[in-house]
């Protein structure tokens, strides 16, 4: 799988690494796990540096509205992706993500440190 999750249940955080092409079928994959391991609360942190988009738009609308439709009793946690300068196209795919609906902030980050540092100071939902 193109997407590498860790899950951190004390610290209510995960950690995903995206590699290589991406796809429609790894991002199912990821937000599945997630959602099997009740974790959509915690905050997030992706880094996407080495990763690249291979889905279609359409494919993108779908899953975003998969993911705007799957329900929570908490709130979702907030979203720091950390994306190479070069790659903002896939920064700019978990943001749209989260368009429209009522999720925590979602920033994008060119250092993993300033991610860190952000990501820790925003609210834990327990």
């Amino acid at each position: 799988m193109a997407i590498r999750l860790t899950i951190f249940h004390l610290d209510r955080l995960i950690i995903g690494v995206a590699t290589d092409k991406v796809t429609l079928f790894d991002l199912v994959g990821l937000f599945r796990e997630m959602a099997d391991s009740n974790t959509l609360h915690y905050r997030k942190l992706f880094d996407v540096t080495a990763a690249e988009p291979a889905l279609s738009r359409e494919e993108l609308a779908a899953f975003g509205e998969r993911v705007r439709q799957a329900r929570t009793d908490k709130p979702r946690g907030a979203l720091a992706i950390v994306a190479d300068s070069a790659r903002g196209e896939f920064a700019r795919f978990f943001t749209e993500l989260r368009a429209g609906t009522d999720a925590p902030p979602t920033r994008v980050f060119r250092s993993i440190h300033d991610a860190r540092s952000w990501l820790a100071a925003q609210p834990i939902d327990f």
